[in-house]
């Protein structure tokens, strides 16, 4: 009965440790898995995060190009349009030269109309030269803009890049953590539920054992009740036995009592007679000593 009971309390200790262990290991595993599931989730956001950057850094890339090549094309048509303006410039010249060397009215006046035609084209190609030049500021500015913000692009993705692996370690980790304390959780569960089982068998037992021996102590109790109650019927019996013995007693006491006076009333009676007859017998005897002495005188 004390083995069950020390068996039972250590069951009782195992059990409640093993939930202890269970219950912070499962902490802990929802810990992990709360983790794990973040991991993946920033892993997969930041993946989008990579491609949309991807996605971004292609668009701008795409649109440097564009405007790397809109300024290659400027500069090129400023440099034509520079060495037509020199080339008009040079027309020029040549022309003022010819209307100052002209001899006829018809020489100078086609070396005048030739002149204004090209001081037209010349202020032609310089207004052009002045747009292109503002064009090839614009276009400059714009591919300063977007070589910055393709560095810049550049650069998150290098970040964000370099964190994937953390990520992914992290990942890993959790998952192993997460299955070492889940191995754990079902060690610790089937601990607990052996030490409930066998705790609940010793149970058993030791209920069936204090029933048996309520039931001895009951039986116990019982047998010194039954033995006063078989004691008070004896003395009861005995009381009784005692009694009828003393009225047998007292009856044959009385008849034996009846039968004494009746003897003595009888022997009384007797004795009567045979003092009558003693009388009657003297009393002749004494006549007839009279009579003897008598005739003797």
């Amino acid at each position: 009965m004390a083995s069950l009971h020390r068996t039972a309390s250590q069951l009782q200790k195992q059990k409640l440790e093993a939930g202890k262990i269970k219950k912070r290991s499962e902490r802990e595993f929802l810990k992990a898995q709360s983790i794990a599931k973040k991991s993946t989730s920033g892993l997969a956001s930041l993946q989008r995060r990579i491609e949309s950057s991807r996605e971004q850094l292609g668009g701008v890339s795409g649109v440097l190009t564009q405007r790397l090549a809109q300024q290659e094309s400027i500069q090129r048509l400023i440099v034509a349009a520079e060495e037509r303006l020199n080339h008009e410039k040079e027309a020029k010249e040549q022309t003022q030269q010819e209307l100052e060397y002209a001899t006829s009215e018809e020489e100078k006046q086609h070396a005048q109309e030739r002149l204004r035609s090209i001081s037209d084209k010349i202020n032609e190609l310089i207004e052009e030269l002045k747009q292109r030049k503002k064009m090839t500021t614009k276009v400059t500015s714009a591919i300063e803009d977007y070589q910055k913000s393709k560095s810049r692009i550049s650069t998150k993705i290098q970040n964000q890049t370099r964190s994937k692996p953390t990520l992914q370690k992290l990942i890993k980790k959790s998952k192993k953590t997460t299955s070492r304390i889940a191995k754990q959780v079902a060690i610790k569960t089937r601990q607990e539920q052996s030490a409930k089982q066998h705790l609940t068998k010793i149970n058993e037992k030791l209920t069936e054992l204090a029933r048996k021996r309520k039931k001895h102590s009951s039986k116990v109790k019982s047998k010194p009740k039954k033995i006063k109650a078989k004691k008070r019927s004896i003395k009861k019996k005995i009381k009784a036995k005692k009694r009828s013995i003393k009225k047998k007693i007292k009856a044959k006491k009385r008849s034996i009592k009846k039968k004494i006076k009746a003897k003595i009333k009888t022997k009384r009676k007797t004795s009567k007679k045979n003092r009558q007859k003693n009388k009657k017998k003297t009393k002749k005897t004494n006549q007839k000593k009279r009579s003897k002495s008598r005739r003797r005188k």
